[in-house]
């Protein structure tokens, strides 16, 4: 029987618990569908085993074939998370390069404006000084 902690509901759906593999889920369907479909067919002794076998090894080179796609898949997925590492890596390198670069170019302008700044400052000063009297 079902252990009931592979569910929980959430907003009133049924759902299986998080951190169960996909390949829980799919065993135990294949288990229930496999024996649903062959308690169901008439057939003798024989042919039952015939099918309950052909059944399982369908079912056991299904598991293999999902075990051998999730080992890839793994290996798939640690390889793009090196290699988005190492990109984000340099383009960090790159965009400190950049930024130092482009403070550097507006270094003088800045300092220009904020002598034209000052001198406006001034000159409001100035008027405001000249309005008073």
């Amino acid at each position: 029987m079902l252990n009931e902690s592979y569910f929980e509901e959430k907003d009133g759906v049924i759902v299986m618990a998080s951190g169960r593999s996909l390949l829980t889920g799919l065993f135990v369907g294949g288990i229930i569908g496999g024996a649903a479909v062959l308690l169901t067919a008439p057939s003798s002794g024989k042919q039952l085993r015939e099918k309950m076998k052909t059944n399982y090894d369908s079912f056991e080179e299904t598991i293999k074939r999902l075990k051998s796609d999730g080992l890839a898949l793994k290996d798939q997925l640690i390889k793009v998370a090196k290699e988005s590492t190492d990109v984000i890596k340099d383009v960090g390198g790159e965009l400190q390069t950049s930024i130092k670069k482009w403070q550097e170019e507006i270094k003088p302008h800045q300092q220009d404006l904020q002598k034209e700044i000052a001198d406006i400052e001034e000159k409001i000063r100035q008027l405001e000084k000249t309005l008073q009297n």
